[in-house]
């Protein structure tokens, strides 16, 4: 792994702008992979754009759907792989932005604190996520003197919470959310918190946390958007009351991450730590969320490219069940869209009507439509039987149709699975150049004596969006605390 000036990098590169360069190169003439839309998979003629020698190897009867697993989750092939295709997996591999974790940044002290005091009505994989962020929070507050923390997309306050009452010397906390649902949620999980922290049992285990717990953390709703940022930054610098302050985002999801990046260049705030999440949502263009920086000006990825930048394949070994339901959620919605131009209910050229995930519920309720079929059949006519009645169509296949749209595109389950596993190998380039962007972007906003930090933070199988991204500003005294 290299490091360009706190930027991680996979090896063999000695700057940001070298990285992104050969990204781009590779990327290119695999971008059709990306940007294609499975959805459409079987009425257009997306199984012949790759390459013929691939298209053999993957329908050969010597192939196993099973094989695209461990391809994509670290790169294993067979022998009979052809070597461009070896050649493409092993570029998507080796250009990964680096993935693994540096280690914890909290102290046993402080998970075990969090674990013991701070769990309420968190899943295990956000207590994870909270106790290393909100260390390096911390760490990064004390760092630079900062007296405020403005946690952004603060949700039911999981974060905030920890960062406000956490240690003795924590910041005080202003929780930034644009929904009022989250923000009086977070309310009920605060004082419940507190309840907790100041009973006998706390006192008893020795907690010390802050002597004004009751004002240190403050909720308040405000919208946050590429048009709000100095919205934002008025807002902190009135609550930070001539204090030094610092933002933070806990997946803080497309445009927001963008939006709290752009609120630090624009203020004077002292710190900025964010890990974003759905680059799917990200906008692009001209004073848009992507890109920031002037070495990616002219990048545009388009929606179907952003939502392959959110794929784990690093998941996909560990979780095998769901990676192969997956494959078939995908062959059976495509099937279904293949069915609704065939039979007249869809033009080819119509917008996708989105289905969403269809439920347990909403298949079984379906199944009793189609007792007439069997096996996959059976579980397609139910698919979209269910689907269409999501979507409010009035308009339903007999099972018959169902049956012979399935079987006359039998063959189009694995010749999907296969380019979602192909174009989902991208995902992580366009995530690295995604974060190497922002991080650009900071790295010009910083100042004299200020710097940057990209770096995995969280487990990646656990956490799939486990980079964080930490600027900070010179001339606040202190030492900017990140473990290495």
């Amino acid at each position: 792994m290299a490091v360009d000036n706190g930027i991680e990098l996979p090896d063999g590169f000695s700057s940001a702008s070298e990285y992104v360069a050969e990204v781009r190169r590779i990327y290119s003439p695999y971008a059709f992979l990306a940007q294609m839309h499975i959805v459409d998979f079987l009425v257009r003629p997306h199984w012949e754009s790759l390459d013929a020698e691939w298209r053999s190897y993957f329908m050969s009867d010597e192939f196993d759907i099973g094989k695209l697993i461990p391809m994509a989750a670290h790169g294993q092939m067979d022998e009979a792989c052809p070597s461009s295709l070896r050649e493409f997996v092993g570029k998507m591999f080796s250009l990964q932005f680096p993935r693994q974790r540096m280690g914890d940044q909290a102290t046993g002290e402080e998970r075990e604190l969090v674990l013991k005091y701070f769990v309420d009505g968190m899943s295990e994989k956000k207590r994870e996520e909270v106790v290393d962020l909100a260390a390096l929070v911390g760490n990064v507050a004390r760092g630079t003197e900062s007296g405020l923390v403005v946690d952004v997309g603060a949700g039911q306050g999981y974060l905030s919470r920890v960062v406000a009452y956490g240690r003795a010397d924590a910041p005080r906390v202003l929780a930034v959310d644009f929904a009022e649902g989250q923000k009086r949620g977070a309310e009920v999980h605060q004082r419940r918190t507190l309840k907790r922290l100041q009973g006998k049992r706390a006192v008893a285990e020795g907690f010390r946390g802050p002597s004004d717990m009751e004002t240190r953390l403050v909720h308040r709703v405000l919208r946050v958007d590429l048009e709000s940022a100095r919205e934002l930054a008025t807002a902190a610098q009135e609550e930070a009351g001539g204090d030094p302050w610092m933002l933070c985002g806990l997946h803080a999801c497309g445009d927001l991450s963008s939006s709290v990046l752009k609120a630090f260049a624009g203020s004077d705030a002292a710190a900025v730590v964010v890990v974003p999440c759905c680059y799917n949502h990200i906008t692009e263009g001209d004073g848009a969320g992507f890109p920031l920086s002037s070495e990616l000006h002219g990048v545009e990825f388009g929606i179907n490219a952003l939502k392959t930048a959110c794929q784990a394949t690093v998941r996909w070994e560990s979780r095998e069940q769901d990676t192969v339901a997956g494959f078939q959620r995908n062959y059976f919605r495509a099937l279904l869209h293949y069915l609704m131009v065939t039979t007249g209910q869809l033009p080819m050229d119509a917008p996708f009507p989105a289905v969403g995930g269809v439920t347990g519920t909403e298949l079984a309720a379906a199944e009793e439509h189609v007792e007439a079929a069997e096996g996959d059949d059976r579980a397609f006519a139910a698919y979209a039987y269910a689907a269409l009645k999501r979507l409010g169509v009035e308009w339903r296949p007999t099972v018959a149709q169902c049956v012979e749209a399935r079987q006359r595109t039998s063959h189009g389950y694995r010749q999907m699975a296969v380019v979602w596993t192909l174009r989902s190998l991208m995902g992580p380039l366009i995530e690295g150049m995604l974060v190497v962007d922002r991080a650009l972007y900071l790295r010009r906003h910083c100042g004299p004596g200020g710097g940057v930090r990209a770096f995995a933070l969280f487990d990646a199988v656990t956490s799939p969006r486990n980079v964080v991204l930490a600027a900070w500003r010179g001339g606040r005294g202190g030492s900017f605390g990140l473990k290495d």
